[in-house]
């Protein structure tokens, strides 16, 4: 969990790890879910299904969610802005590669 001001509005947001399914993936895994504060009231403001592959970590960073994620047997972080249907993907900061590299790049 973590807070942020991740739509860069002057409010912070609240990010939560979830291990669950969603009603397009009802397969349970790590899920990013996200809650804004509407006027004192938790209001969701994305239930997530995916970003780029398996979720393993997140963190955020200058407004941006980062992810540490891993696709088969490799890994990725990747940088995501709040868009208005959700994150919407900036870049990856490394991809294709080993988890002990990921990590490092993950913690900058």
């Amino acid at each position: 969990m973590q807070t942020a001001d991740i739509d860069n509005n002057g409010t912070e947001e609240v990010l939560i790890g979830v291990v669950k399914g969603t009603r397009f993936y009802p397969q349970k895994a790590r899920r990013l879910f996200i809650f804004k504060n509407v006027n004192g009231k938790i209001r969701p403001m994305w239930l997530g299904s995916r970003l780029a592959g398996s979720l393993q970590n997140f963190r955020c960073v200058n407004h941006h969610i980062r992810s540490l994620e891993k696709r088969g047997d490799k890994w990725l972080v990747a940088e995501f802005k709040m868009g208005q249907f959700g994150p919407s993907f900036i870049r990856y900061l490394i991809y294709d590669t080993t988890e002990q590299e990921a990590k490092k790049q993950f913690k900058r």
